[in-house]
């Protein structure tokens, strides 16, 4: 991978530039640190409308995710489930959590799914609802994409939320900082040392 010498602040004035066009009506980040933010917030003109990150149960990040909803930013929610499969425990970042029940089998999600009479991805995708992030599950095939859509109408009780809140695990299963050669996620939870 080639990166550029441009820092993410000039990157993110040009993108400023762009609202004034009218050729965006917002502009936002991914996977970005609090401290980048914070650049952000104070070099910058613009509140990100949104920032796009990694939460699930296994890593809710609950501070980072108060703090966004204190300065007014939408959290837009990757890998709602963790990603929890053969792949990323196989590869060579993600052997510490290797151990990990995969999310959708966690006793909690399933006791949470058989009460509503959901499967435990829909309450997965139903927490982030809840919690009023937008989610981005994944899938091409049909009837999967169906299950997802239908999450946004399960009503989980605090009970519900304070059983999956027990879940966190501060695990992160998407960390390219070595792809990159950019250490991601400075002072979040699941970041690698």
């Amino acid at each position: 991978m080639v990166t550029d010498p441009t820092s993410f602040i000039d990157t993110w004035k040009a993108m400023e530039k762009l609202l004034k066009t009218g050729k965006t009506r917002a502009i936002g980040v991914s996977n970005f640190s609090k401290s980048e933010l914070e650049v952000i917030l104070r070099e910058g003109s613009v509140v990100p409308a949104a920032h796009q990150l990694e939460l699930h149960p296994y890593l809710q990040q609950k501070d980072f995710v108060a703090w966004h909803m204190e300065k007014g930013i939408q959290i837009i929610q990757f890998s709602p489930c963790g990603n929890l499969n053969a792949f990323y425990r196989d590869v060579s970042w993600a052997k510490e959590e290797a151990h990990i029940t995969r999310l959708i089998d966690h006793p909690v999600l399933l006791n949470v799914a058989k009460k509503h009479g959901k499967t435990p991805i829909q309450i997965a995708l139903a927490w982030g609802v809840v919690n009023r992030r937008a989610v981005i599950p994944k899938s091409t095939i049909e009837w999967q994409i169906l299950e997802n859509a239908a999450a946004d109408k399960i009503v989980l009780d605090e009970e519900d939320l304070k059983e999956i809140a027990s879940m966190d695990q501060k695990a992160r299963f998407n960390d390219p900082s070595a792809d990159f050669g950019y250490k991601l996620y400075i002072g979040l939870d699941g970041a690698t040392v």
